[in-house]
């Protein structure tokens, strides 16, 4: 019998030690330095960016006009942003620019539109004061991809991808868009962020679609061959062409405590390779094909709680995804997830949710969900808890489903392990109804009450000597891998 060895997992608000197979791969990105005069090099980056004259000058012809500068919505790190906005400020300052004629837009997607305290908190006392005035007069606009008047249908893409999107980006002389870079099943890396962003819910559809999103050529994580990829770009080429004008992207890799490691500024699709190759060396794992992926599941994660199963399954199904060369998990093969998912859903955050699952049940599969996309899209309620109730968009809670459908169809099982019971110590009580277990298994995943039982069950699908990968901390590291499977 092989030996063990323990191993620290994130599991609901704690990190637990698990024993794992001695011979279990844990694949890890050597932490990278960050920049240690930051804004200077964010300064440089924007006085040499990639494909696009200096910020300077793009703002010196844009004077008199309108300047957006927009950003990833506010579920990414607030410290890197404030600094690179206000350096931008300052470039923007010197060639001239008044406050009143620059608004900072959060480009939100599908996700909820903010509360005013958190823009507060998330720009700083520097920041917010000059775009919110006391008198109620606000330049900080959240991005609504359901308000038709505040959006502009620009046509359709080469790939055939309905095209609309904020009117900012026709409005505004000149356009900047600061995001970050990190593996992602969404395209490889994020970055580039204007299509997603601020996309009409029909336009995020065109990308979100599951026949892209679920494509053999969107499943893996290299943004130079993937399908998803390939659709974002005709979009974005699409608004450029449509607004004769274009977006000025400065997008951040970030390191230890969300500090700015590398900065790239320019126009996309240039600045798209010399971000990637500078990923590529940073984020690169190599890891064996595995029979077993086990990943650790915290509370929070970007989309909310993981006491709810779409939530859990989204960030289970997302690691596998992320690979090159190779699946990472062997056709077959099985996923644990260490999650305390108890069935709970937050109906105010994400009200669109229980209704899709309970769709969902009836369905063979995610493809059965597509005809009722139109029906939800119309939901007089959920939209307007999006509009008003901070909640996300109606049609969110079906692209969980659809780019979580890979990992479903080729694991032999999805395992959530430590799921709880009727009452665990760790994790909120479990609500009459909410399901627990069976709220698991109405996803297609099989709920276990230990790891244990779990690796049990693993082991009656791949033997007693799997290949094991594991990621115990995937979603609380600044330094998230994607696989290099050799």
């Amino acid at each position: 019998m092989r030996g063990k060895k323990e191993v620290l997992f994130d599991y609901w608000d704690r990190r637990i030690p698990l024993l794992v197979p001695g011979e279990t791969i844990i694949p890890a990105v050597m932490p990278f330095p960050n920049y240690v005069s930051p804004e200077k090099e964010v300064e440089k980056s924007l006085e040499a960016p990639i494909g696009a004259p200096p910020l300077k000058e793009l703002a010196l012809k844009a004077k008199g006009e309108k300047i957006v500068i927009a950003h990833d919505d506010p579920n990414r790190p607030a410290q890197p942003r404030r600094l690179i906005i206000s350096t931008v400020l300052k470039i923007l300052g010197e060639a001239g620019i008044p406050d009143e004629d620059i608004y900072l837009l959060s480009a939100n997607g599908n996700h909820p539109k903010r509360p005013e305290a958190q823009f507060k908190a998330y720009y700083g006392d520097k920041i917010y004061p000059r775009f919110r005035s006391p008198g109620g007069n606000s330049r900080i606009i959240d991005h609504d991809c359901n308000d038709e008047k505040k959006l502009e249908k620009m046509g359709v893409s080469d790939l055939g991808d309905w095209v609309e999107a904020n009117r900012l980006l026709c409005e505004a002389g000149l356009f900047i868009y600061c995001g970050q870079i990190i593996p992602t099943n969404w395209g490889g890396y994020t970055g580039t962020g204007v299509v997603i962003g601020l996309g009409s819910t029909r336009s995020i559809s065109s990308t979100h679609s599951l026949e892209v999103v679920n494509h053999p050529e969107s499943c893996h994580g290299d943004p130079r061959t993937m399908l998803y990829r390939k659709h974002k770009q005709a979009i974005m080429a699409k608004i450029e062409s449509y607004t004769g004008k274009r977006v000025f992207y400065v997008d951040a890799i970030l390191g230890e405590d969300a500090e700015i490691a590398q900065i790239f500024s320019g126009y996309s699709p240039e600045i798209n390779e010399p971000t990637w190759a500078a990923a590529d060396k940073l984020f690169g794992a190599d890891v064996p094909q595995a029979d077993v992926f086990i990943v650790g599941i915290p509370r929070f994660v970007a989309y909310g709680e993981t006491s709810n199963p779409l939530i859990s399954l989204a960030f289970a199904a997302t690691p596998p995804r992320i690979w090159r060369n190779r699946h990472l998990l062997r056709e077959g093969g099985v996923v644990i997830a260490l999650t305390a998912c108890n069935g709970q859903i937050d109906e105010h955050a994400h009200p669109s949710y229980r209704d899709v699952l309970n769709l969902f049940r009836g369905c063979h599969s995610c493809s059965d969900l597509v005809k009722y996309e139109e029906q939800f899209y119309h939901r007089d309620d959920l939209n307007f808890k999006y509009a008003f109730g901070h909640a996300y968009a109606p049609l969110h809670a079906f692209w969980l489903l659809y780019e979580s459908q890979y990992i479903l169809d080729r694991a032999s099982k999805v395992i959530f392990a430590g799921v709880p019971g009727a009452q665990v110590h760790n994790a909120p009580l479990q609500l009459e109804g909410t399901g627990g277990p069976g709220a698991v298994r109405d996803l297609g995943c099989v709920p276990a009450r230990s790891f244990d039982d779990a690796w049990k069950m693993a082991e009656s699908i791949v033997g007693r000597s799997p290949v094991v990968v594991a990621s115990p901390n995937y979603w609380t590291t600044p330094f998230r891998p994607f696989f290099n499977v050799v």
